[in-house]
C-alpha cells in the first residue's frame, strides 16, 4: 500500500510538473476550436454543408480506414485511436491541412513512408501499437511539435528525426531503445523527452546538447551513474530517474539552478554531492527505495531544509 501511495505521489507531481512546462508554442489543437463541429463518420463528414475539419472515428472496430477520406481536403483533425486497423491506407495522407492524426491503440506495424506528405502536421499519437521501425520520412514532418510513440517495439530511431527543427516533446517510454542518433542533438525545440521503460544503460551523449530540455524521464532503465554532463542541462526542471541502478552521482548535478523534481527512487544510491544546497528551486526530491544510512539521510535534509524529501 504504502508503494502504491508513494507511485500515485510521484505520478501526480510529475502531471503537474509537466503541465507547468507547457509553452506558447505547444499546438493550438483544431478540435479545442470554439466552432468547430465533430464529425463521426465519413459519411456525416462528406454531407455537411461546410468543409469538415474534425473527424472522430474512435473506438469503432474498424479494421479498415474507411474510404472517402481523402475526399476531406479541409480535413484537420483524425482520431482512430482504440480500433483493430494493421495498416493505414495511403488515402490518410492525401489530407493536406491535416494537423493532429491520432491512431494511438491499434495493431499496425508499419507507419508508412507517405507519413511524409503531411507538411502540417503538429501532433502525431501512434502509441500501443507494434512498430518496430520507423520510415526515414518521419523526417518531413516539418510542422511537428508533439511526437507520442509509447509503448511499441522501437529498437532504434532513425537519423532523420533529428531534422524535425520545431519538435518540443517526443515520447518514447516502453520500447526497446538502448540509443539515440547523433542527429538528436538537433531537436532544438525539444522540451520535453520521455525515454522510460527502455534499455539505456547510460544517458545519450546527445541528449546533453538539448539546451530547452526543462522535462526529462528515464525511469525504469539500466542507468549506473548521473554524469557530469548532466550540469549541460540549464533548463531542466524536472529529472525522472527512478529505478534503474545508479550507484554514483556527478557533483555537477549541483550547478543545476532550475531543477524542481528529482526522482531518484529504487537505485543503489549510498551518497551524494557535498553541494546539495546549491540546487536552490528544488522543492521535490524522492529518494525512497536507496540504501542510505541514518547520517545520510541527515546529512541531505540539513542540506536541502526547504525541500520535500521522500526517503
Amino acid at each position: 500500500m504504502k508503494k502504491i501511495l508513494l507511485l500515485l505521489t510521484v505520478l501526480f507531481i510529475t502531471q503537474v510538473y509537466s503541465a507547468q512546462s507547457r509553452k506558447a508554442e505547444d499546438p493550438i489543437y483544431a478540435r479545442d476550436q470554439p466552432k468547430a463541429i465533430l464529425y463521426f463518420s465519413v459519411e456525416e463528414a462528406l454531407e455537411a454543408t461546410e468543409p469538415a475539419e474534425l473527424l472522430n472515428l474512435r473506438n469503432k472496430e474498424l479494421q479498415t480506414v474507411p474510404l472517402g477520406i481523402n475526399k476531406l481536403q479541409n480535413l484537420k483533425f483524425l482520431n482512430l485511436m482504440k480500433n483493430s486497423l494493421s495498416e493505414l491506407h495511403a488515402e490518410i495522407f492525401d489530407c493536406p491541412e491535416l494537423t493532429e492524426l491520432n491512431i494511438r491503440q491499434n495493431k499496425i506495424n508499419e507507419l508508412p513512408k507517405e507519413i511524409g506528405q503531411l507538411k502540417k502536421l503538429e501532433v502525431l499519437n501512434a502509441s500501443k501499437n507494434k512498430f518496430t521501425v520507423l520510415p526515414i520520412e518521419i523526417g518531413d514532418l516539418e510542422s511537428i511539435k508533439i511526437i507520442h510513440l509509447v509503448e511499441n517495439n522501437l529498437k532504434y530511431v532513425p537519423s532523420e528525426l533529428g531534422k524535425l527543427k520545431t519538435l518540443n516533446t517526443l515520447e518514447l517510454e516502453k520500447n526497446a531503445l538502448n540509443t539515440l542518433p547523433a542527429s538528436f542533438k538537433n531537436l532544438k525545440s525539444l522540451v520535453l523527452l520521455n525515454a522510460a521503460q527502455n534499455n539505456f544503460e547510460s544517458i545519450p551523449k546527445t541528449v546533453f546538447k538539448l539546451r530547452r530540455l526543462e522535462s526529462v524521464n528515464f525511469n525504469q532503465n539500466n542507468l549506473t551513474s548521473i554524469p557530469e554532463d548532466v550540469a549541460r542541462l540549464r533548463k531542466i526542471k524536472t529529472l525522472l530517474l527512478s529505478d534503474n541502478k545508479i550507484s554514483s552521482i556527478s557533483p555537477k548535478i549541483c550547478r543545476l539552478k532550475k531543477l524542481e523534481l528529482l526522482n531518484l527512487a529504487n537505485n543503489d544510491i549510498r551518497s551524494f554531492p557535498e553541494n546539495l544546497h546549491k540546487l536552490k528551486s528544488l522543492k521535490t526530491l524522492i529518494l525512497s527505495g536507496n540504501p542510505l544510512t541514518d547520517a545520510e539521510r541527515t546529512r541531505v535534509q540539513e542540506a536541502l531544509p526547504g525541500v520535500d524529501i521522500r526517503f
